[in-house]
């Protein structure tokens, strides 16, 4: 009998012992789950040259919905259009000679007539005129709603041992005189 009762609370304490391990086990889980509040310091805790950067960082961060493609939020984006410049998952862009185009823009290249609006020559040295070219085809077309398009040309000149480089705008016929306009103090 006091074998049977021993045995009785050996296994009683053992099954305790248990018990308080899974408690103990999903109280951690509870508390490590529970976001904890960042130490925040206030901004006169921080070196000026510190704030300056952590300012110029607020102005660069890229929307978190900025890198999913806008049809599938899910996806992450890969591809840029040409036409709109947004980024789209694999399955929403449709490649097109050598550039890529969303689903929506793919008709308008291939229903309309497209020409040839400015040629510009650029290098690696000084690439500050390429860039303006893109900033003003994206400004043309959220503005205005003017499609372009650019394509890159490269001439390689053998005789010197050199690439050229060229951004090529193209807009619709229609809308030829009107960019021209545009990009007047481009020219």
């Amino acid at each position: 009998m006091e074998n049977t009762a021993l045995i009785l609370i050996g296994v009683a304490l053992f099954l305790l012992v248990i018990v308080v391990g899974l408690l103990s086990i999903l109280i951690y889980k509870l508390f490590k789950d529970k976001p904890q509040a960042p130490i925040a310091k206030t901004d006169s805790e921080y070196h000026p040259a510190i704030l300056d950067r952590m300012k110029d960082l607020e102005k660069v961060k890229i929307k978190r919905i900025d890198l999913f493609c806008p049809n599938h939020p899910e996806e992450p984006g890969e591809v840029t259009c040409s036409i709109c410049d947004k980024i789209f998952c694999k399955a929403c862009i449709k490649p097109f000679k050598t550039m890529h185009f969303c689903k929506e823009h793919l008709p308008l290249i291939m229903k309309h007539d497209w020409e040839e609006i400015l040629t510009i020559k650029t290098s690696t040295t000084d690439p500050d005129q390429g860039v303006r070219l893109y900033d003003i085809k994206k400004s043309i077309f959220e503005k205005e709603e003017i499609p372009t398009y650019i394509e890159t040309h490269y001439k390689i000149n053998v005789d010197q041992d050199y690439i050229e480089t060229y951004l090529v705008l193209f807009g619709i016929k229609e809308y030829t005189l009107d960019l021209k306009q545009k990009l007047k103090e481009f020219i």
